[in-house]
């Protein structure tokens, strides 16, 4: 295999992973019932988790995407279509979106593991319906890009 199709299926099985930690997300945080002790420990345990496990997928695919952009870069002689750096900016601000979005979830999940004191049932409420709709919006923007990768491939 060589190197660019390795670096290739690295960037695409980190975004997915990426995108189906967000979906796993919404999915728990909309099955369990608002203000209860499964949702406050939820957010307590499983959303850190699974936001730490969100943000080294983002570093794989930013180094990944890097390294394709200089291989493909190196073997085409840097000259793309416009077609191609269309795409690749629109990856790009994706990608920001969904840093974005993930950064928020870290922070509030973060915050209720080292409260100095447990929040109320409504205070973890409100902010796991935040997570859930950050983490909707990452899985949403993920796939757009995952498909957007689909076709950077062939109009490079």
């Amino acid at each position: 295999m060589e190197l660019r199709t390795a670096i290739l299926w690295i960037h695409a099985l980190a975004g997915g992973a990426w995108v189906a930690a967000a979906l796993c997300f919404v999915a728990a945080g909309m099955a369990l019932a608002a203000g209860s002790d499964d949702q406050r420990n939820f957010a307590m345990r499983a959303a850190p988790a699974i936001a730490a496990f969100g943000a080294a997928a983002a570093v794989v695919v930013l180094a990944a995407g890097v390294v394709n952009f200089f291989l493909a870069g190196a073997a085409r002689g840097f000259r793309f279509s416009s077609e191609f750096g269309l795409i690749l900016s629109i990856k790009s601000a994706l990608f920001v979106g969904m840093s974005i979005a993930l950064g928020w979830t870290l922070r509030t999940a973060v915050s209720f593991r080292t409260a100095a004191e447990p929040c109320d049932r409504d205070t973890v409420a409100k902010a796991m319906a935040g997570m859930v709709r950050a983490n909707g919006a990452i899985a949403v923007m993920g796939a757009i890009a995952l498909l957007l990768g689909l076709w950077l491939m062939g109009s490079a």
